[in-house]
């Protein structure tokens, strides 16, 4: 009887300490986009940042919302910026190099990273702007700040842990506090569709 209440307050126990990385769960299908297919309203946007190189469009499907995605080099950064489907400007994403980070930031970053993984790797790490569009337009174009707006980082980690190995999208605010972590889940190619 002892044996069998020890072992269900260690389960509970288990169960609610450890759902902090498998409490949400993260799903995203690129399928490329023609020009003539994205919303004017973005293509608006996109013109005005006056990007030489070429632009790649998609249309990005999860599991509980649709938008769509340009992505492109300016200035030698590589942007990602996410519109709705009618082609409101939702966020803009520039990748930048861990070297690049404040080390009271990278610290903060590091410390929950810790404590999750037993060992990790971080893939990609994006500064998240959003705010009101012609805020974020002047940012892009100048680099100036010409009023506020939000500034969070995504990291994507390779998590090892004692029992599995798998992909993370970690959402720190500006000052390096965890607001979101979600597993980054694959269709399953075994199983077709028809």
């Amino acid at each position: 009887m002892i044996k069998h209440l020890i072992t269900g307050i260690a389960f509970v126990f288990f169960a609610i300490f450890s759902t902090h990385l498998y409490a949400q769960q993260k799903y995203e299908k690129e399928s490329r986009l023609t020009e003539k297919d994205v919303p004017d309203k973005a293509l608006d946007f996109i013109d005005s940042l006056g990007v030489e190189r070429k632009i790649r469009w998609y249309l990005e499907e999860g599991f509980d919302r649709t938008s769509i995605e340009a992505k492109f080099k300016l200035n030698n950064q590589k942007y990602s910026i996410e519109f709705d489907t009618v082609g409101n400007l939702e966020d803009i994403e520039i990748q930048i190099a861990w070297s690049k980070w404040q080390k009271p930031l990278k610290d903060s970053i590091s410390f929950h990273l810790k404590k999750d993984c037993k060992r990790f790797k971080i893939n990609k790490i994006q500064i998240q702007y959003s705010g009101d569009q012609s805020i974020l337009l002047t940012k892009i174009k100048t680099g100036e700040d010409s009023g506020e707006y939000i500034i969070k980082y995504e990291v994507i980690v390779k998590c090892c842990n004692t029992k599995n190995v798998a992909l993370f999208e970690y959402l720190f605010s500006n000052t390096g506090q965890e607001l979101a972590v979600s597993k980054i889940v694959f269709k399953n190619s075994s199983n077709l569709e028809y």
